[in-house]
């Protein structure tokens, strides 16, 4: 019976996964079969920046929450749902300044009532649903999920089919569905603002930022990553090619739901071997990660071999973004390091190594910038395409070394490092990263936030 139990609970949270996964591929590419590149591009940027507000507010909000609150104590919980309720309300007013001033910077001064919408409803939503997952509650948040995720594809093909589908059109359409939602899932987990919240609202912001501190730093580093190649190829020519990055990237998050539900279960059983001291907690944690090696390695091999193929099953022989072969095949390399780097961070994270992520990934951020500049110059797209993957391979070697010194010095004592640094057992992984591009976690999974789990 309890095998049954512990079953349902690594099962449903990969079933919300894969919703909001399967959703945000055909949303993401419903548009790009419907808009023009320019206003795809334009989408492209937009949701780059939605992701890394999403980034904060699940760095600093959710995934404290899911630390600190205790699923035997009621009142606890409560105290954290509407303490995290008012602060995430706050923290729309400057992430809403944020968004009106990028989309004048996009040239669209018209979708920012559009975006103000849909990311305030989206976050109450994905608030609910995180308190579902705080009860572990996983499956009663999946009715939610199915309602929001697949019930935008429905709207989407209608708008397209009448010829109505707009960028502005989108964003109200996951305003709507992520509203209903957000009913229901409000009414599932039976949220209502305490009283006397207010008057504790300082400590525990300042706990949440305890905990989240780490967690936003690694998670914008990742994030920021990816985000400069868009940016840095919209400012040298425009949206357009920005519309042809994120169509490759449509394609190689197709690995996302792997790559975070892989990511999640690693964290949890390196976190529960870690009191074996930390190279136990890898040979717990090793035959995980290699089982999802086959699957990324054949996946990406068709990539890499039918590029062709492959996007012109996805996006129409007719499309402009079939002629993308080269830097799909890139960026297929450039998942592949993404994905033994972000297993290995989700590791780092179960033995209470946050900060040796953080070097990984603030790595791979710095090196970005030097790298990318000149090759994009010069190449363009595939110049992007290639940065990624020198950046990818920078975070690599990184990882290499830091992974090293970290097993060698957890078997250098007589103790073997038993004991040390135990972790708290997080529920999952919260970073809008263990998974390239994207996903995830979260409403757009299919965008390219390399940090992103949708947990």
């Amino acid at each position: 019976m309890l095998a049954k139990v512990r079953a349902a609970r690594i099962a449903w949270p990969l079933i919300d996964q894969g919703v909001a996964s399967l959703g945000n591929f055909l949303f993401t590419i419903a548009l790009a079969r419907t808009l023009p590149p320019q206003e795809y591009g334009a989408f492209a940027l937009l949701f780059g920046i939605l992701m890394i507000l999403y980034t904060v507010m699940s760095s600093v909000l959710f995934y404290p929450m899911s630390v600190l609150a205790d699923p035997a104590d009621r009142g606890r919980i409560s105290e954290l749902m509407s303490a995290s309720f008012i602060l995430l309300v706050g923290l729309c007013i400057p992430a809403g300044l944020v968004l009106a001033v990028t989309a004048f910077l996009v040239g669209r001064p018209d979708l920012i009532a559009a975006l103000l919408v849909y990311f305030f409803v989206w976050q109450v939503q994905e608030a609910f649903r995180r308190y579902l997952f705080v009860e572990l509650r996983f499956g009663a948040a999946v009715p939610g999920e199915i309602i929001s995720y697949l019930g935008q594809i429905l709207i989407v093909v209608w708008l397209a089919l009448r010829g109505d589908l707009t960028l502005e059109t989108a964003l109200y359409a996951m305003a709507a569905t992520s509203a209903a939602a957000a009913i229901l899932q409000g009414i599932q987990v039976g949220f209502s603002l305490r009283r006397h919240t207010m008057s504790g609202i300082r400590s525990v912001a300042l706990e949440f930022w305890r905990l989240g501190g780490w967690a936003l730093a690694n998670n914008l580093c990742a994030a920021l990553r990816v985000q400069f190649l868009f940016w840095f190829l919209a400012g040298l020519s425009g949206a357009a090619l920005p519309a042809l990055l994120q169509a490759g990237f449509n394609i190689v998050n197709l690995l996302n739901p792997l790559m975070i539900g892989l990511g999640n279960i690693i964290l949890q059983v390196s976190a529960r071997a870690h009191a074996g001291g930390k190279a136990e907690a890898w040979r717990a944690t090793h035959p995980l990660a290699l089982s999802g090696m086959p699957i990324v390695i054949v996946f990406l091999g068709a990539i890499i071999a039918f590029p062709h193929e492959v996007l012109g099953l996805i996006y129409g022989a007719q499309s402009p973004y079939v002629d993308i072969a080269t830097p799909v095949r890139l960026l297929a390399i450039a998942a592949l390091a993404a994905f033994v780097t972000d297993i290995v961070c989700a590791y780092f994270h179960g033995v209470s190594q946050a900060k040796q992520a953080l070097i990984v990934n603030a790595a791979g951020a710095v090196a970005t910038i030097p790298i990318a500049i000149p090759l994009i110059i010069g190449f363009g797209l595939n110049g992007a395409c290639i940065a990624l993957c020198l950046a990818n391979a920078v975070r690599l070697i990184v990882l290499h070394l830091l992974f090293n010194r970290l097993i060698a010095a957890d078997t250098a004592g007589p103790s073997s490092g038993r004991g040390r640094d135990h972790a708290i057992p997080t529920r999952s992984v919260d970073n809008p990263g263990e998974a390239m591009g994207g996903a995830v976690a979260s409403r757009v999974a299919g965008m390219p936030a390399s940090e992103l789990t949708r947990t």
